[in-house]
């Protein structure tokens, strides 16, 4: 259907749809939150009217500090629904009633948000045990019972090494909250009741069950063992199969467990294990005899024997780590349903009952008769069915069950092949997605293409699937594969409560998510499984094994155990990507005190992230520390790249070609990707470590994380020759043009010119085309000749211009001063050429002379201005008074407004305010200046000192800023009489695109600027990157050791941020980008002795 059509048709629907209702999400705001966030509780799973939670109020929530936290209840973050009562700690809540008066204390609340009911019941706050065994420093944390909330239990194993005394006791304490403040001890072991700052519980060394009761101070240590697992032949006595500890018996331990004939290393028919605890040859348990059986310390193998029954042999494995009894019971594999319903595509997996292995359940709705059957492991191999309906007898291979449609609790026996299909009219439909992932459930075959979640065993409401979205999505869930789309739900990404509605569909960015959706309360959501990276999109990159181009982000880090035991102090290892149509660029930075030629980096790329077995899309390469590439998988694929070894370990970069993948990329879409960093020291690899998946990844690409194919960012574009440097370019941003930068210099002679991406020639345009024409990436340079231009560029089509600038009245020069003057108010280091002359605003006449000049150098502009006034008065705003204002377009984009992102501002120095600057509120914030007012005996003198960097702009000879001044005069002590100006008229104040030139005149042509420095990016880490809240900033190696200045600016070159670095006692500082909005930016930092790096940071 297309699509257009379709959402006519689905609105059509809508109008008409009687659906389900049911309050939203509901949460806790009040005092303790500042009234603008919520405490969410937690919707019961039975009734999806009630709400539970815990919440811990003290003298740090109460604003008021009155012994009283405010409160009230409210529906999905919003006044709209809200509920309150005076009454505590019971009460029934009222649309819009008064705020509930909670005392400081731990409650467990419930409400209920259909009758309003409430009840806050006294309890304790988060329970954690602190002690010797981890240095009374930190906490670890016990669970709160699920019926009784004052009930606490958790595990803790301790030994002589968390022994500080050595004395064979190991020392600890109950607390509440992380706080001293409410702790509980006792002298008694295993049991006593602690009291309020009692003395410390001494615990012999051992594993054990803690239970405690906060209410009553009553505690318990029950002696058991540590975690259990299994280990054999299966695994290649290489690691564990973990066990799981029941709830009730702490000894008792059960798994399912699944071998194969490829794990029978001798090929007998018999699979060798044993059992051991916390993954430890010092307990280890074995027996004789099979199935069943009491294991002794180091006894000898259980020999399990396979089976030839399908694909896999199944056991139901039981274990007692205290008596040592152990049970093999053979059951099934993974049981599943598949049919007609489903094209014979794909299986409906059936839940395990909890006490009999080999019974399967399922909950499920048909939409429509259907012929089915029951099958093991996905796979047809081992089979059922029977003519028989609703209960029967299931056959091997046999005949087709012949469902009919309707909602049925299904029953699967595996030892008897007796099935049931019960009817069951109390639950909801089958809960399905629908959306561009899979052209909205139909695909032209009459059978429709749902994405079915999985229906929880428990509670037959909830649904859930993990599922791996390729790219970006919108979608729907929908009911029962509802042909007329009247019954489906959107919201929006990633939780809430869906509501039904066709057009509210969910924006999902493509990704591996586990999902959930109640089709009773329409709660949902998308939580994002496994790593996943962002690659900007580039126009190219030099994959020398260098990482010095300042596209790079390599801030993944690659840090799992995949194989081996990591040395004292191992390696670090991190990771960034890049793309353009051509290639992936993946760059890698790993510090190793000693690198050797078996240090390798593993990289492994899905091109269309279809998982599985390696395919003609996909690649694996390695990267030795000596740059030797080998292709591993996708043999025929030219990998190009380098490494180069760095002053603390190595640096390695690759490009894999799309075109030998046969993969097109496009933003939005999305690849597979691993990193995986091995270490020799000289014996060979001794681990690896390994960004997402594992050891696995060589086998198989199903492990990957998520590489999201990010946008294309032109970043600081410049004019570029090796005498002038680089000349920067802006966005003209109230145009609302990201992709044209424009610019006005004076080239006082002819040079051959390009335009540049971040001050590195890696991307560089040109042609040779001059004053206009189109630019290509690595073209010939462009013949400018000798002029003062309007230089424009979009970075995009490569359209450029050199045209006509301001010139004559509408240029002043600004000399260049290799000595700083005293912003004292003597202008005698100035020349006074330029007055103000223009009468912009009022009738005039001017009567007053005005004279001012400027001077510059590396790091500020000073302007000096005389105006002679026989009356010098001021009564009002600075405006109104005798004042000199001058207006800065800082990028000189002229782009018609002020702002702070373009670096333009507004200043004033008038009589009242003689000793403040005053500087326009909406402009770029003006915090480094120094300025005097000075009165003399004809008028009087103003002097200014204006630092650069807060105007974004690396000076030098020829580069230039918008610019002009007026002259504010009052002789009747009624206000301003008229304004004077050097260049343009009376909206100076608002639009600068009536502003003239200031142009920087002798000295260097560049001075402090991005591009006469060496960039030392490679030894520079910033993480996590894209960030949301913190970023830190890591030095490598011995560049940067000293006091360095640390400012970062967003991609117009405005800096947002600026403080000061200590590296000299850290590798490490931390910033905090909470303030900043969603973007690009740029980490500048520039130490004392004139090293540089500049990283770029995605904030999210």
């Amino acid at each position: 259907m297309k699509r257009g059509l379709f959402f006519t048709v689905l609105m059509a629907i809508f109008m008409s749809f009687n659906a389900m209702s049911q309050c939203g999400q509901v949460g806790l705001v009040g005092e303790m939150t500042g009234w603008n966030s919520d405490v969410m509780l937690t919707r019961d799973m039975n009734n999806p009217d009630m709400f539970s939670g815990y919440i811990t109020v003290g003298v740090t929530d109460d604003l008021d500090t009155n012994g009283i936290v405010e409160m009230k209840f409210r529906a999905n973050h919003e006044w709209t629904t809200n509920w309150g009562s005076l009454d505590f700690p019971t009460g029934t809540a009222v649309q819009g009633g008064d705020n509930i008066q909670v005392p400081y204390g731990s409650y467990a609340v419930a409400f209920n948000c259909t009758t309003g009911d409430y009840t806050f019941t006294t309890t304790c706050g988060n329970i954690s045990l602190i002690g010797e065994f981890n240095g009374w420093a930190d906490d670890l944390f016990l669970t709160r019972n699920t019926t009784n909330p004052d009930m606490w239990w958790g595990f803790i194993t301790v030994t002589e090494a968390e022994d500080a005394d050595t004395n064979g006791i190991v020392e600890m304490k109950f607390r509440a909250n992380s706080d001293w403040g409410t702790n509980w001890g006792g002298a008694g072991f295993p049991t006593d009741t602690a009291v309020q700052d009692g003395s410390n519980i001494p615990v012999p060394y051992g594993t054990y069950k803690v239970m405690f009761n906060c209410s009553t101070g009553v505690y318990n240590f029950v002696a058991t063992c540590g975690n259990i697992g299994l280990i054999g032949e299966f695994n290649g006595w290489a690691d564990d199969y973990w066990m799981t500890r029941s709830t009730t018996d702490p000894d008792e331990w059960s798994v399912i467990f699944t071998v194969t004939a490829a794990m029978d290393a001798d090929s007998n028919g018999i699979i060798e294990l044993k059992f051991r605890a916390n993954s430890d040859w010092g307990t280890n348990w074995g027996g004789d005899e099979f199935p069943s059986g009491t294991g002794t310390q180091d006894g000898s193998n259980i020999q399990v024997p396979l089976d030839d029954e399908g694909l896999t042999t199944d056991y139901a494995v039981t274990f007692n780590c205290a008596t040592g009894e152990y049970n093999f019971v053979h059951t099934s594999g993974s049981i599943s349903m598949i049919g007609a319903f489903n094209n014979w595509n794909g299986d409906v997996p059936m839940h395990r009952d909890a006490t009999n292995p080999n019974l399967w359940k399922l909950t499920r709705s048909w939409f429509a008769d259907s012929e089915v059957k029951f099958r093991e492991n996905n796979d047809w191999t081992t089979n059922w069915g029977a003519g028989d309906w609703p209960t029967g007898v299931g056959e091997d291979n046999g005949t087709n069950i012949p469902l009919v449609a309707g909602t049925y609790d299904v029953t699967f026996d595996y030892d008897t092949k007796d099935y049931t299909f019960t009817a069951n009219n109390d639950v909801c439909g089958e809960v399905g997605m629908v959306g561009d992932f899979n052209t909205w459930g139909d695909d032209g075959t009459g059978v429709p293409t749902d994405v079915y979640l999985v229906r929880d065993a428990m509670y037959p409401s909830q649904f859930s699937l993990t599922y791996n979205f390729t790219s970006s999505t919108q979608l729907l869930f929908r009911m029962n594969a509802d042909p007329t789309f009247a019954d489906v739900w959107g919201g929006t990404f990633p939780s809430g409560q869906a509501v039904n509605d066709p057009s509210a569909m969910f924006n999902v960015p493509g990704g591996k998510y586990n999902i959930i959706y109640n089709c009773v309360s329409h709660d949902f959501n998308f939580e994002r499984l496994g790593n996943a990276i962002v690659a900007p999109q580039v126009f190219a990159m030099d994959a020398d094994g260098n990482l010095n181009e300042p596209d790079w982000s390599i801030s993944q880090s690659v840090s799992a155990t995949a194989e081996g035991t990591p040395i004292e102090t191992p390696i670090e290892a991190y990771f960034g990507a890049v793309w353009n149509s051509d290639y992936m660029y993946v760059g890698v930075d790993v510090a190793d005190d000693t690198v050797t030629a078996g240090d390798v980096v593993d990289i492994f790329f899905d091109g269309d992230k279809s998982g599985g077995p390696y395919d003609a899309h996909d690649v694996h390469v390695t990267v030795s520390s000596d740059g030797t590439i080998t292709v591993v998988q996708g043999s025929d694929i030219v990998v190009t790249g380098g490494a180069v070894v760095t002053d603390n370990g190595y640096s390695v970069e690759v490009a894999i070609p799309y075109a030998a993948l046969g993969v097109t990329p496009e933003t939005g879409a999305q690849a597979g990707i691993d990193v995986m960093v091995g270490d020799d020291n000289g014996e060979g690899v001794a681990y690896r470590f390994v960004w997402n998946g594992g050891i696995q990844d060589l086998d198989g690409t199903s492990s990957f994380g998520d590489l999201n194919y990010g946008a294309l960012s032109c970043g600081c574009i410049s004019l570029y020759n090796e005498t002038i440097g680089d000349v920067k370019l802006r966005n003209q941003i109230a145009l609302d043009n990201t992709t044209t930068y424009v610019g006005t210099y004076d080239l006082d002679n002819a040079y051959d010119v390009m335009f540049r991406k971040d001050a590195s020639s890696t991307v560089s345009w040109s042609s040779d085309e001059f004053p206009a024409g189109t630019a290509t990436l690595g073209g010939p340079r462009v013949p400018a000749t000798a002029g003062r231009y309007r230089i424009s560029f979009d970075c995009i089509t490569g359209a450029f211009s050199f045209g006509e600038a301001l010139s004559g009245d509408a240029v002043a020069d600004a000399t260049y001063t290799e000595t700083a003057p005293v912003i004292d108010g003597d202008l005698s280091e100035y020349n006074l050429a330029y007055g103000s002359d223009i009468l912009a605003v009022g009738d005039g006449p001017i009567n007053n002379t005005v004279t001012w000049g400027t001077l510059w150098d590396a790091n500020n502009l000073y302007i000096g201005v005389h105006v002679v006034d026989a009356v010098v008065e001021g009564s009002g705003n600075p405006w109104d008074n005798d004042a000199i204002e001058m207006y800065i377009d800082g990028d000189n984009s002229k782009d018609g407004t002020y702002s702070a992102e373009s670096f333009d501002t507004q200043l004033i120095m008038d009589a009242m305010n003689d000793t403040a600057l005053w500087a326009k509120a909406d402009g770029v914030p003006i915090t480094d200046e120094t300025s005097t007012w000075v009165n003399t005996s004809d008028g009087y003198s103003i002097e200014l000192r204006l630092g650069w960097a807060q105007f974004g702009f690396a000076p030098g000879k020829g580069r230039t800023i918008g610019w002009s001044l007026s002259n504010n005069d009052s002789d009747n002590g009624m206000g301003r009489d008229y304004q004077s100006t050097w260049y343009g008229n009376g909206n100076n104040w608002s639009d600068n695109t009536v502003l003239g030139d200031l142009e920087l005149a002798g000295g260097p042509y560049y001075v402090d600027g991005l591009d006469e420095h060496v960039l030392y990016n490679a030894n520079v880490v910033l993480y996590p990157n894209p960030a949301q809240d913190l970023v830190n900033i890591r030095v490598k190696g011995d560049v940067f050791t000293a006091q360095a200045d640390l400012y970062v600016t967003d991609i117009t070159g405005r800096v947002i941020i600026k403080t000061n670095a200590n590296f000299k006692t850290g590798r490490q500082v931390q910033i905090s980008t909470s303030n900043l909005t969603t973007g690009i930016y740029f980490v500048n930092i520039m130490s004392k002795d004139g090293k540089r790096a500049v990283k770029k940071l995605i904030v999210q």
